[in-house]
C-alpha cells in the first residue's frame, strides 16, 4: 500500500526517478569522501579532523531531508545546479586563502592535553578560527542542496524502496572511492566525475544540462594547479600523490616528503646517516662487543632510513613494514642508498600492528621508526593510524617477538615529556624489564628495552598507560579534553535548538504535527546516534584485529552499507510485537556482548579465518539488527524523507559523542548505544500510545 501524499508515476518516470535516486545516493557517498580527502591535503592540519567534515555534511543532509518541503521543483532544480558553485567557491577560497585548523602553533598542537605533531608555517597558525568556520558553512550548505533533492526523489516511493535506493548508490559510491583509493587518481579527476554524473538527475533538458559543466572546469584547473605544488609554497618543485590515505609531495631539490603540506621524512645518504639517531643502536650494539642485528623488524619504514641503517650495519635480513604505499613507492625509486632494492629486505605495504600479530619470524631488533602519522584512521573516530602500535598489547607482542638478548627500540620528536615519560612506562608495564634512554636531543629521544634486561623499577606514575580499549597515546591522562567538552556540549546545544525549531516550525501542517509524531522523530535521532557509535566501533574493532589500513577501512563501511540493505529485505517480513521483542532482544545482547567479552580478546585466536568469523558476528550482529529496527519503524511512515532527515542529525550528535571514548574507552560505547536503544523503545511505545492502533510507528516489545 502506498502511503498518502505519495506520487504516482509512470513506467517511464519511475525508471528516471529510479536511476535518479541510485545516482544522488551515489554522488553523496563519492562527494563525502572525496572532499574528506581534499580537504585534509589542502587545508593545513585537517587531516587530524576529518569528524569536522563528516559532522558538517551530517548537517547539511539533515537540514535537506528536513527542510526540502520549502522548495519548489524549480527552486529545486536551482539548488542542484549550485552545488558546483558552491564547490568552486569552497575549492577556490583553500586555494588562494589556505586555511587551517586552529589552535595549532607553527610546530605542534595541544589541544588541553592532547598532542599533535606539526610543521605549521606561522601564517596558516595565526590565521584565526574565521577561514576555516567558512569551510564548514560551505560543506553543510553543498550537502543540504545536494540533500534535498534526494528528498524530494524519497517521496515518489515506498519509505524502504526509497531508502534501498538510495543505500545501493552509497554503495556503488563507496566501491568507486575504493578503486579510485587503490589506482592513486589524483583529486582533480574526483571532481571531474562528481561534475559530469551530478548532469544525470538534473531534470531539465540536455540543452541546459551541461551548465555545470563551466564552474567543474574551473574546479578541474584549480585542483590540478593545487597537486603542482606544496601547500602553500609556490616555489618548490615536487611529485604529487594521492595515496589511499594522504596527499604525498615528494621535493625532489630536498629528496624530503611532505604529507597533506606538513614536512615528514627525508632521505638521508651513506654519509650523513653516519651521524645520525638511526645509527646509534647499532653503534651501541657493537661498543659492547655483540655481533650486529642479523634479522631486523622495522615498523613504519617509510621512504627507507631505518632500513638503510640495518643494512649498513650488517643486518642478514630486514622486514620492512610500511602502511601507505606511496612513501614506500617514492623510498624505492629515490633513496639515495637504494634499500628496498636489496635482496636481504623484504618491503610489507601493511600495518604494523597486523603484521606483528601475524609473523611467525623472530628478530634481533624491532624498531618503531618515527611512526607518528598526520591522519586519523577514519573521520569517525580519535585515532590515528599508528595508535594501536603503541598500546601496552602491542608492546608486549612487538617484546615476545625478540630473541634472547634482542632489543626494541623507540625513537621520536617527542614535543612534550610526559610522552617520553608514557613511553617508558608503558614498557615497563609490557616488558617487566626497565627502558634506557641512550640519545637525547632537546625533544628528541632514543628509547631500547633488551629481552633478558635488569627488572624494572617501580615508578609512580601520573599518566595513563594506552591499551587495546584505551589507545590514546598522545593523551597525558584519561579524559575529554576542554576544547572537545566545549565541541560537545556547544554542538548538542545547536542540535537540541535546530531540531526544536524545526518541529515548531512544521508542527502546524497536518502531515509533520499528527498526534506522537515528536516521540517518533525523537526515536530516529536517538537511532542516529547509536548508529554512528555502531559503526565507529566497528571501524575501530576491525582496525584492531586485522590492521588500520585504508582497505580494511573502507570494507567495513561496504559491509555496514550491505546490512543496511539486507535489514530492509528482511523487514518485510518482520510482523508483530513478538518478533520485534526477539529483535530488540537480540540486539541489546549483541551490543553489550563486545564489552564482556573484549574483541581484543580474539587476538589470542591463531587461525585468520577463525579470527574473521568471531569478529565478524560480534561485531556486524548488531550492526544488523539496530538497521532492521529502523527498517521496520520506517517502513510504513507517512513522511520518511523527514524522520530521514532527524535521523541524520542524530548521527551528528553520535560523532561527537564519539569523544566519550577518550575517557571511557571504546568498549564502554556499547553501554552508550545500548541505553540509545531503550530511549527508543521508550519513545516508540510513547509513540504508539499517542497515535493509537497505527501503522505509523513499529510496535515496541511491550505492545
Amino acid at each position: 500500500m502506498v502511503p498518502p501524499m505519495r506520487e504516482a508515476s509512470s513506467p517511464r518516470s519511475s525508471f528516471t526517478d529510479t536511476r535518479d535516486l541510485f545516482c544522488m545516493g551515489f554522488l553523496t557517498l563519492f562527494l563525502e569522501l572525496a572532499l574528506i580527502r581534499y580537504l585534509a591535503g589542502n587545508i593545513w592540519n585537517l587531516g587530524y579532523f576529518p569528524n569536522l567534515v563528516l559532522i558538517s555534511v551530517f548537517v547539511g543532509m539533515g537540514l535537506g531531508f528536513m527542510l526540502h518541503q520549502y522548495a519548489s521543483p524549480r527552486v529545486s532544480s536551482a539548488l542542484l545546479y549550485a552545488v558546483m558553485l558552491l564547490l568552486l567557491a569552497l575549492v577556490g577560497f583553500v586555494h588562494y586563502a589556505h586555511p587551517g585548523v586552529p589552535g595549532f602553533e607553527d610546530w605542534r598542537g595541544d589541544f588541553g592535553g592532547d598532542l599533535y605533531f606539526t610543521s605549521t608555517p606561522k601564517a596558516a597558525s595565526d590565521q584565526g578560527s574565521l577561514p576555516f568556520i567558512v569551510c564548514m558553512v560551505v560543506i553543510t550548505t553543498t550537502f543540504a542542496f545536494l540533500s534535498q533533492r534526494t528528498a524530494k526523489l524519497f517521496v515518489r516511493f515506498q519509505p524502504l524502496r526509497a531508502y534501498t535506493l538510495d543505500i545501493a548508490g552509497s554503495c556503488a559510491g563507496i566501491v568507486c572511492f575504493m578503486l579510485v583509493s587503490w589506482l592513486g587518481i589524483p583529486a582533480w579527476a574526483w571532481f571531474a566525475a562528481f561534475c559530469l554524473l551530478l548532469m544525470v538527475p538534473l531534470t531539465e533538458s540536455w540543452r541546459v544540462r551541461w551548465w555545470p559543466v563551466l564552474p567543474g572546469l574551473v574546479i578541474v584547473l584549480l585542483v590540478h594547479q593545487q597537486d603542482s605544488v606544496v601547500l602553500g609554497q609556490k616555489s618548490l618543485e615536487t611529485e604529487s600523490f594521492w595515496s589511499p590515505y594522504q596527499r604525498v609531495d615528494y621535493i625532489k631539490a630536498r629528496r624530503s616528503i611532505r604529507v597533506n603540506g606538513v614536512a615528514h621524512q627525508s632521505m638521508v645518504d651513506k654519509k650523513k646517516m653516519k651521524g645520525m639517531f638511526y645509527q646509534r643502536v647499532h653503534d651501541l650494539r657493537r661498543k659492547a662487543g655483540f655481533d650486529p642485528y642479523g634479522d631486523v623488524l622495522i615498523l613504519g619504514a617509510g621512504s627507507g632510513n631505518d632500513v638503510a641503517a640495518a643494512l649498513a650495519n650488517g643486518a642478514r635480513h630486514v622486514d620492512a613494514v610500511e602502511i601507505d604505499p606511496a612513501i614506500a613507492k617514492l623510498g624505492k625509486a629515490h633513496h639515495p642508498s637504494k634499500p628496498y632494492q636489496s635482496d636481504k629486505v623484504d618491503l610489507v605495504i601493511d600495518d604494523g600492528r597486523a603484521f606483528m600479530t601475524r609473523t611467525p619470524r623472530e628478530y634481533d631488533l624491532i624498531v618503531f621508526a618515527l611512526t607518528d602519522s598526520l591522519v586519523k584512521v577514519s573521520s569517525m573516530s580519535q585515532l590515528r593510524l599508528e595508535n594501536y602500535l603503541f598500546t601496552l598489547e602491542s608492546v608486549r607482542r612487538a617484546y615476545a617477538l625478540l630473541k634472547p638478548g634482542g632489543d626494541l627500540v623507540f625513537y621520536n620528536y617527542y614535543r612534550q615529556p610526559w610522552l617520553r615519560d608514557k613511553i617508558m612506562q608503558m614498557i615497563r608495564d609490557a616488558t617487566e624489564v626497565e627502558p634506557n634512554v641512550i640519545f637525547t636531543e632537546r625533544d628528541f629521544a632514543v628509547v631500547t628495552v633488551t629481552r633478558g634486561g635488569t627488572a624494572a623499577s617501580h615508578v609512580e606514575a601520573s599518566i595513563d598507560v594506552p591499551t587495546d580499549d584505551w589507545p590514546f597515546l598522545y593523551l597525558v591522562r584519561r579524559g575529554i579534553p576542554s576544547v572537545y567538552r566545549w565541541a560537545m556540549l556547544g554542538m548538542s546545544l545547536f542540535v537540541g535548538l535546530l531540531v526544536g525549531l524545526l518541529h515548531l516550525s512544521t508542527r502546524g501542517q497536518d502531515r509533520y504535527g499528527r498526534a506522537g509524531m515528536l516521540p517518533t522523530k525523537l526515536a530516529f535521532l536517538f537511532m542516529g546516534i547509536a548508529f554512528l557509535l555502531l559503526e565507529t566501533k566497528s571501524v575501530i574493532q576491525f582496525s584492531l584485529l586485522f590492521g588500520t589500513t585504508w582497505l580494511n577501512n573502507s570494507l567495513v563501511f561496504l559491509a555496514v552499507l550491505v546490512l543496511v540493505l539486507a535489514a530492509n529485505w528482511t523487514a518485510v517480513f518482520i510482523r508483530g510485537p513478538y518478533a520485534m521483542t526477539v529483535v530488540y532482544a537480540c540486539l541489546l545482547v549483541s551490543c553489550l556482548s563486545t564489552f564482556f567479552i573484549p574483541l581484543g580478546s580474539l587476538l589470542q585466536v591463531e587461525s585468520g579465518i577463525a579470527r574473521f568469523v568471531l569478529a565478524s558476528l560480534m561485531t556486524f550482529s548488531p550492526i544488523f539488527f539496530a538497521n532492521l529496527i529502523f527498517s521496520v519503524t520506517f517502513r510504513d511512515q507517512e513522511v520518511p524523507e523527514h524522520l530521514f532527515g532527524w535521523n541524520l542529525i542524530g548521527a551528528t550528535i553520535g560523532g561527537v559523542a564519539e569523544y566519550a571514548s577518550m575517557y571511557f574507552g571504546y568498549s564502554f560505547l556499547a553501554v552508550v548505544v545500548s541505553a540509545s536503544y531503550i530511549v527508543v523503545i521508550a519513545l516508540l511505545l510513547l509513540a504508539h500510545r499517542t497515535k493509537g492502533a497505527s501503522p505509523q510507528v513499529a510496535a515496541p516489545p511491550s505492545t
